[in-house]
């Protein structure tokens, strides 16, 4: 990872991803139709604790994973081994990818964008593109800019309305209830946001309670994103050598609208 790059995925706030995030029917359903239709092996590229990984490797697909956080790669060969599957893990930021095979699919589910510069970004598709075998395919599964904002957020966009930035840290947040008993408490703030740059940048923070006290608190993590629209993905895509590139709904083969907040691109290599 350089040191511009800036990600939450460790400590606590791994454990929280861990715990309380899984894939919907539809989602998985989307995913294991695409990845038999493009072929195996699959690449879950920036697979956090296997929220995708593992149900596909349930259901009996040869998948791999790769993802720049130790902590979470841990977690997700933790679960799969209590399942007795054995994930091909392995921990690099998707801007430096080095594998020693070659997919058929290669899948980017809500992380393009997160972590780094634009030009990790390019050169990410540029690594995910050598990665692919020829007419391979690649899925990235992307929440546009206007994704869950409202009018008050949305005035951030304009000129003198980012006066109150950083927000206040909330005094709390929902605590949700883990597997093992223990309260985890999930805080986010946004620090910086600079709609020239198309970038934004969260704060997150992370209390573990437990029987109605905090035992843990970690420091603030800060995550940096870049927010994309998707005609640059798609010129980010042809730059990295990818040809055809179709944009549908989400979990869905059928094309996106301007109403449609999240969206799938499918490129070919």
């Amino acid at each position: 990872m350089n040191a511009e790059t800036a990600t939450w995925h460790y400590g606590l706030i791994a454990r929280y991803w861990n715990e309380f995030n899984v894939a919907e029917p539809a989602e998985l359903a989307w995913y294991r139709a695409a990845i038999e239709r493009h072929g195996q092996p699959a690449l879950d590229a920036g697979c956090g604790t296997g929220r995708l990984l593992l149900p596909l490797l349930r259901a009996g697909l040869e998948v791999d994973g790769v993802d720049v956080s130790e902590d979470m790669l841990r977690l997700c060969a933790e679960r799969a081994r209590a399942e007795g599957l054995a994930p091909r893990l392995v921990a690099q930021p998707l801007h430096r990818l080095e594998l020693d095979r070659r997919y058929r699919t290669v899948y980017l589910c809500g992380v393009f964008g997160i972590g780094g510069s634009r030009a990790d970004d390019l050169e990410g598709l540029h690594g995910i593109h050598r990665a692919l075998a020829p007419g391979g395919a690649l899925m990235i599964e992307h929440e546009l800019p206007y994704a869950g904002l409202d009018e008050e957020r949305w005035a951030r966009w304009l000129p003198g309305r980012r006066g109150d930035l950083p927000r206040p840290w909330p005094a709390a947040a929902e605590r949700r209830r883990a597997a093992d008993g223990d309260e985890l408490e999930l805080i986010s703030r946004l620090a910086e946001f600079d709609p020239l740059a198309l970038r934004h940048e969260l704060e997150l923070r992370v209390r573990l309670w437990r029987d109605g006290a905090v035992v843990e608190e970690e420091a603030p993590r800060r995550l940096v994103e870049n927010l994309y629209f998707v005609p640059e993905i798609e010129l980010m895509l042809r730059t990295a050598g990818f040809t055809e590139v179709e944009v549908t709904r989400r979990w869905s083969d059928e094309p996106a609208g301007p109403d449609d907040a999240g969206v799938m691109l499918v490129a070919i290599a």
